[in-house]
């Protein structure tokens, strides 16, 4: 019997140790596995969210501002290539009367703010809705500028179509009392950069030989007649020894800058006796059917449609020299409403 009991309570014995080893080995897998999942998982989600949240603005790294943005404004990114300072810039809409008197510009825009070196950038938040000096719904703009260097005479530029202009360049062609003023800019939604230096030339009976310029800007001169910088006028501020030093038979009928900047443009009546008397004819048109404006100038070279807030559909013909924009009345008719 004692055997028995030994043997038994051997038995016993053994079963004990085995069942708590076998509890051991089965808890501690179990929280290895816990433990090394769980941060792994919140590190991936946080560095995701980081890299969905970057985003881009056309004009954020402009730090130049002039007007303030709303959603009666557009925005027109100036660049400043005159290779000189800019300390003020004005803009209003074309006059009729040629007057340049401090009192027809209105305030700086810049207002001592900031200055524009040679290729800074400027944006400028302009008001949708002005009215020229007919009290109409303007589409034709002035800009002046003058220099941190006050014995720099001021530029001008004429009837620039600013509303539908995303990117404007003020630029000079050659140095000192010689150099020409002109504007090169990018319609919105259009990636051709337009040039007003050959009209600029043409206005001043400066001939231009250049193939670069015939090759660049004959198809994309849409704004030909836009600016009309006078830079005989504009440039020397109206002095008359600055103008005579520049030596060409030019200067003898350069109009005086508080005449009306189209005084050298012919008779709108006349026939046209080459491309820059195109435009003059063209304006004649003005008010009245597209139709019969081709039929006196001829086809353009291309056209595109948009839809204004003001207006409502819009027309643009572009022709070598010069920009038609139309209008349609009630009865659907294609109309006139502006040349530059």
């Amino acid at each position: 019997m004692k055997k028995r009991y030994l043997i038994l309570a051997g038995i016993l014995a053994a079963s004990m140790l085995a069942a708590g080893c076998g509890k051991k080995n089965s808890v501690a897998p179990e929280q290895k596995v816990e433990a090394t999942a769980t941060p792994t998982v919140t590190e991936a989600a946080k560095t995701d969210v980081v890299e969905m949240q970057t985003s881009t603005d056309e004009t954020a790294n402009i730090k130049n501002v002039m007007g303030t943005k709303s959603e009666t404004t557009t925005s027109i990114v100036f660049t400043n290539k005159m290779n000189s300072t800019i300390s003020a810039i004005y803009v209003r809409p074309t006059r009729d009367d040629g007057d340049d008197s401090d009192e027809t510009w209105g305030s700086d825009l810049v207002n001592g703010k900031f200055t524009l070196a040679s290729n800074d950038k400027a944006v400028y938040y302009m008001e949708k809705s002005q009215k020229d000096d007919n009290g109409d719904t303007a589409t034709s703009f002035d800009v002046r500028i003058t220099f941190s260097d006050e014995e720099q005479n001021e530029c001008f530029f004429r009837q620039l179509p600013l509303l539908t202009i995303s990117q404007l360049s003020l630029c000079m062609d050659g140095e000192g009392e010689d150099g020409i003023p002109y504007a090169t800019y990018l319609a919105s939604g259009s990636t051709k950069e337009v040039s007003t230096l050959k009209d600029v030339k043409a206005r001043l009976g400066i001939e231009d030989d250049s193939e670069e310029s015939d090759s660049s800007d004959s198809t994309d001169s849409s704004d030909s007649t836009a600016v009309t910088p006078t830079p005989k006028n504009s440039y020397d501020n109206g002095d008359s020894t600055d103008s005579s030093s520049s030596g060409s038979s030019d200067s003898t009928s350069t109009p005086d800058p508080t005449s009306a900047p189209a005084s050298d443009a012919p008779d709108p009546t006349e026939a046209p006796s080459g491309e820059k008397d195109l435009a003059s004819v063209a304006a004649g048109y003005i008010g009245r059917s597209m139709s019969e404006l081709e039929n006196a100038c001829g086809s353009p070279n291309g056209s595109d449609y948009e839809d204004e807030p003001e207006s409502g559909k819009t027309g643009y013909y572009y022709y070598d020299t010069f920009t038609v924009s139309t209008t349609f009345d009630d009865d659907g008719n294609e109309v006139v409403s502006g040349v530059w």
